[in-house]
């Protein structure tokens, strides 16, 4: 095969992938879906009701990972500011960290696995550690005061995670798919819809790169459309 062909079929493979892959914006609720499920999880056996709507609104409104509220605590709260300060480590010897732990330490000859689990949570990029306000509902602001009453941290896996989402999804009927990540993007489209600008939605959502950002407002076409009002009706 010559190194054109070689190239092309590469090519080839590559637009098939990116034409079946399915992206999470894809599975961005809509206001309604959204209702629908913060309702379900109200209808669900306690304490799983409570922390399904937790874990929903601070997903699909603040844009929080599911690694974040897997370790979320409450000393991440600065209620003077109304902010959750997302840090940029924190040890962690829960079951998740420590297999990354040992996983990082059999890569490196110089590291010894207690070593890395002394920093091993941490949020996904530099970015990630982040300061998130919580004050944009009185629904919001109260479902974390709810939270500090209750808990100090939520210290639940990933997997209950993704359980109590789906138990959520069920109960609401909603159609396609519903996971943690999807109500990240959600809280993404939400923030843009509402015509947040790229730099201060970046920060929100913890992003590295503001051309995801830039998507999502492209996504929603709001600033699109508020550029062309003001033109037109002046």
């Amino acid at each position: 095969m010559t190194p054109h062909h070689s190239e092309r079929n590469a090519w080839a493979k590559r637009h098939r992938k990116a034409l079946t892959a399915r992206h999470t914006h894809e599975d961005v609720l809509t206001d309604r879906e959204f209702e629908l499920l913060l309702e379900a999880c109200s209808e669900l056996p306690s304490p799983r009701a409570f922390q399904a709507r937790f874990i929903c609104l601070i997903a699909g409104r603040l844009g929080l990972r599911a690694g974040e509220i897997a370790h979320f605590d409450t000393t991440w709260l600065d209620w003077d500011r109304m902010l959750i300060r997302i840090p940029q480590y924190e040890p962690c010897a829960c079951g998740y960290c420590r297999r990354q732990s040992i996983q990082e330490a059999t890569r490196n000859d110089e590291l010894t696995e207690e070593e890395a689990l002394e920093v091993r949570w941490h949020p996904k990029t530099i970015a990630s550690a982040r300061a998130i306000p919580f004050d944009l509902s009185l629904r919001l602001e109260l479902c974390i005061e709810r939270f500090t009453n209750r808990y100090d941290s939520f210290s639940h896996s990933r997997l209950t995670i993704n359980r109590r989402v789906q138990e959520a999804a069920n109960q609401a009927n909603l159609n396609g798919r519903v996971y943690p990540h999807c109500l990240r993007a959600t809280a993404a489209s939400y923030h843009a819809y509402k015509g947040v600008a790229p730099v201060p939605l970046q920060a929100l959502m913890g992003w590295s790169d503001l051309a995801t950002a830039q998507k999502y407002i492209r996504i929603s076409g709001t600033a699109t459309a508020d550029a062309l009002r003001q033109v037109h009706h002046r």
